[in-house]
């Protein structure tokens, strides 16, 4: 069947049409899709998994719906298709095991667009994996993965539905980082912790996560000595931001501060921690 069609179309004087046709319709085809994701983008101006999958479902389709209109275009596609598809039961088990995979991965990403186990733009730890970033994208074949180093991790929907994520955003974005000091035990310690949690909760991204209720009893930031080691008191206090995204430049100024005020009130840090304080 197919040697006869190709034999028939080659010799046809049909053909050169048939394939501007077809090239006309692919190209077609290229720019509906292009202007399609061109207005979504204008519409939605904030992405969501939700909006991510569905756009990527929709050009799936327009592509899909595309290729067929376009090789419609040659009269003998029809009969070609009828034949391979309602004469090959063989034909139609093969693309359905070959696609398996591929659909797997499909109803994955639906699961994850309607579970939400992460939105885009959340800091995603994958344990198994050892991988942290940020989601970026959500397609029908997989999730996307920014780094720290800017690159992306292209992981298969099927594989991340099953894997264990800590999200650093789910429901609660607020993030807390322990910011550890040891001074000498010739320090003041009170005095030390009173300038840790001046400087601390005096910065513009702190958050203060106190209730109503304890506000009135509880000290704004907390500052505790948590050990007494080899050498000297060790003094710890939390660091409250509204995004863990923010955490780690707030700690920098924090440190950096207290640093510059132990100084200057003769508060003497040990130098076992000097290198993590510059």
């Amino acid at each position: 069947m197919i040697e006869n069609f190709l034999h028939d179309f080659f010799r046809s004087d049909e053909m050169v049409w048939e394939l501007l046709r077809f090239a006309v319709k692919l190209v077609l085809t290229f720019f509906v899709t292009n202007i399609f994701r061109v207005f979504w983008r204008r519409t939605f101006t904030v992405g969501t998994i939700h909006l991510k999958f569905i756009k990527n479902v929709l050009s799936a389709i327009i592509w899909i719906a595309g290729v067929g209109f376009s090789l419609s275009s040659f009269s003998q596609f029809q009969d070609i298709a009828m034949a391979f598809f309602a004469g090959s039961g063989i034909a139609a088990l093969t693309i359905g095991l070959a696609a398996q995979q591929s659909l797997s991965n499909a109803f994955n990403g639906l699961f994850i667009s309607i579970f939400k186990p992460f939105e885009v733009g959340d800091r995603v730890h994958l344990v198994n994996a050892n991988i942290t970033g940020f989601i970026e994208d959500l397609t029908l074949r997989h999730t996307v993965i920014r780094t720290f180093m800017n690159s992306r991790i292209i992981i298969p929907n099927s594989i991340i539905n099953n894997e264990l994520i800590e999200n650093s955003n789910f429901c609660n974005p607020l993030a807390s980082a322990f910011i550890d000091i040891i001074i000498t035990y010739d320090s003041d310690v009170p005095k030390a912790c009173e300038i840790m949690a001046e400087v601390i909760g005096s910065h513009p991204d702190f958050v203060d996560t106190r209730t109503e209720e304890l506000k009135q009893t509880a000290e704004k930031v907390p500052v505790f000595v948590r050990n007494l080691s080899l050498h000297g008191p060790e003094i710890r206090a939390s660091m409250w931001t509204e995004t863990i995204s923010n955490n780690f430049a707030a700690c920098s100024d924090v440190r950096r501060k207290v640093l510059h005020e132990f100084q200057a009130a003769g508060i003497t840090i040990s130098e076992v921690n000097l290198l993590s304080m510059s």
